[in-house]
């Protein structure tokens, strides 16, 4: 089978592409970056813009190649080159349009592209797939999406690579790139005339591919699949087998991974903690009484797992250093409260599948996203790492600081220094417009600014 998708920037072509080839067990071919990086190598060479007419033989005599790879952007070589985020830069997005329309350029890659298609089982996505590339093609489907949604989409992934560009510029960008895609005459954007339209503003990824999988299935005679849309029914609260109730008498959310021990002092420590320590807690109504959450916390003190885990409703499971279970019988306390050990420094794979665990039972994981103490300073680098908990389905992530428990001991000796915990409103996560990788650096720039907010509104309160 062959798929043709075609579409204006910013449809999100390159995205459902890869995940319908995934879906259908079909090769994907990226033509959008062969055209990118003949642009780059171009505007290397300095071809461009005066000598776009040379940059056909550029084209012919480049070891390009493209190398597919799960949930992110193909990635692709000149030779032993990877040029992957180069091409996805502002200046070839500006100039791409013009090297396209060059004839000697678009002979080159087009006879590239139909090599490929010819093996069969592929999907192509570009802006004259279905009209010149292959209008033999099985399927032909044209995506579009509103311009405003388009530059919205544009700005989240130069925003992943670190490169900020105002909404309205984009706009501009792409209105200019889209004038110019649909008059050049040569392979001009235009839908096939048997093609079938999609207009993606507004739908989420899963419902874009759900779609394009269905005209597949229609076209090879199989059932179409199923396309479930709208958010699925909220789960009831949890009821207690002992007391019939929906909430436990002692107060605790419980939750299916509670262990007898935390449920026992539950009852006692937090309230004489909060006591002793004058603590003040808000916003504790932000964590949801049901389901998986992530609570992200600052860190300043060995002491901040003790403080977040009497503020919580609901029992905290916290990723702890393996180095505490160096003494046996201290080891043996936190792991009956639910926490279990994680080596720093290195890749744990037990400890990510924990946590992983934890968050399918639907129960709390605690992190302290700094992964070290600070002492100097109010917020540490998070690590990205935290992101991949974050986007788990259904997962809800709460950001959290706490002022003074740095001060709870001073020269060794305790201090009955005031404690605040202030737990932030959820942090949005960015939806399945864009692939994982960029979602995931997407999510921790926004935890990094929530923190940020939630540090000023709390500064001098301590």
């Amino acid at each position: 089978m062959i798929i043709a998708l075609d579409g204006p920037a910013g449809s999100g072509k390159s995205t459902i592409a890869r995940e319908v080839a995934k879906r259908l067990g079909l090769r994907y071919l990226d033509t959008g970056a062969m055209y990118r990086t003949v642009t780059l190598l171009a505007l290397e060479a300095g071809l461009v813009p005066d000598r776009i007419a040379d940059v056909g033989a550029l084209a012919a005599t480049a070891p390009l190649r493209l190398e597919e790879r799960e949930n992110d952007l193909t990635r692709v070589f000149v030779g032993g080159r990877e040029v992957t985020d180069e091409i996805r830069g502002r200046l070839v997005s500006q100039n791409v349009s013009a090297v396209s329309a060059e004839p000697a350029v678009r002979a080159v890659l087009t006879e590239k592209q139909r090599q490929e298609a010819v093996q069969g089982n592929v999907i192509l996505e570009g802006r004259d797939m279905g009209t010149v590339v292959v209008p033999e093609a099985d399927v032909k489907v044209f995506l579009t999406a509103g311009i405003e949604e388009r530059a919205r989409r544009r700005q989240l992934q130069l925003q992943v690579q670190g490169v900020w560009q105002p909404l309205d510029e984009l706009i501009a960008d792409i209105a200019a790139r889209d004038a110019y895609d649909s008059r050049r005459a040569l392979a001009p954007l235009r839908k096939a005339a048997d093609a079938v339209e999609i207009d993606t503003t507004g739908m989420t990824i899963e419902e874009v591919v759900a779609a394009v999988c269905a005209l597949a299935a229609r076209k090879g005679g199989e059932s179409a699949p199923t396309v479930l849309v709208g958010p699925a029914k909220a789960p009831e609260p949890p009821v207690d087998p002992r007391w019939g109730t929906k909430w436990p008498l002692c107060g605790m959310v419980r939750g299916p991974l509670d262990t007898l021990l935390y449920r026992f002092l539950f009852f006692f420590v937090p309230e004489m903690v909060r006591f002793l320590y004058r603590m003040e807690i808000t916003g504790a109504e932000n964590v949801p009484a049901i389901g998986p959450v992530v609570l992200a916390s600052n860190h300043r003190s060995n002491l901040d797992p003790f403080f977040l885990g009497v503020s919580s409703p609901r029992m905290i499971h916290f990723m702890a250093k393996a180095e505490l279970w160096s003494f046996k019988p201290l080891g043996w306390i936190i792991e009956k409260l639910g926490a279990f050990p994680v080596k720093r420094g290195a890749a744990d794979r037990g400890a990510v599948r924990r946590a992983l665990e934890v968050l399918d039972a639907g129960a709390v994981l605690g992190l302290f996203p700094e992964g070290r103490r600070q002492r100097e300073k109010d917020l540490g680098e998070i690590q990205a790492g935290v992101a991949m908990f974050s986007l788990r389905e259904g997962v809800t992530t709460i950001p959290v600081v706490m002022r003074g428990t740095d001060r709870v001991v001073r020269d060794r000796l305790p201090r009955f220094s005031r404690v605040r915990v202030t737990f932030g409103p959820a942090v949005e996560v960015p939806g399945d417009e864009l692939p994982r990788s960029q979602r995931a650096a997407v999510a921790t720039e926004r935890l990094v600014e929530a923190f940020q907010v939630l540090l000023s509104e709390t500064s001098g309160r301590t």
